[in-house]
């Protein structure tokens, strides 16, 4: 049998340093090792935070070592190998800068942002390649999202090529 482990010393600024990271934290997994941290420190057991947690009693034992070797930094996603991310960091600020605005602000005739479009912008900006899904992700990351568009102004809609064929399937219901 494994001895205990608790983490206990746990005051102050670390404290609350804890707790603002379980508030304010948007990574799940961050919020779980903190969550397993804070169970600790109130005196629960390795097996009972796994139990609470979900997760494996070796997974507990390595994130409350990982925190009392290296404190809340420890609790934190580390880099991973691999492939490099297609979106450099200048792909990013235009994709957030890009968020609040259409494409008509950067001289584009269309009124809604679309992947394929921002696709479209950024190999011709940045003269990089990304894909469709990565762009969706890194939207959804700086809290903004490109959905189709949609025709809500009338003289828009009616300009489109079979509007009229639409309309009078639509009437018919």
């Amino acid at each position: 049998m494994r001895p205990s482990l608790r983490v206990t010393g746990v005051r102050g600024r670390q404290f609350a340093r804890l707790q603002a990271l379980h508030r304010t934290t948007r990574c799940p997994r961050t919020r779980l090792r903190v969550q397993m941290v804070l169970l600790s420190r109130q005196g629960y057991a390795v097996a009972e935070i796994a139990g609470i947690t979900r997760q494996s009693d070796d997974t507990v034992r390595y994130w409350l070592h990982r925190f009392l070797r290296e404190g809340c930094e420890g609790l934190w996603e580390k880099p991973r190998l691999g492939r490099p991310p297609e979106i450099t960091p200048a792909i990013e600020l235009f994709l957030h800068e890009a968020a609040g605005k259409t494409p008509r602000a950067y001289g584009l005739p269309w009124p809604n942002w679309t992947t394929p479009l921002l696709v479209t912008v950024i190999k011709r900006r940045f003269k990089r390649e990304v894909c469709d899904e990565c762009i969706r992700q890194h939207l959804h990351y700086v809290d903004a999202v490109c959905r189709r568009p949609t025709w809500t102004v009338r003289h828009r809609a009616e300009s489109q090529p079979g509007y009229a064929q639409k309309k009078a399937r639509l009437q018919g219901f």
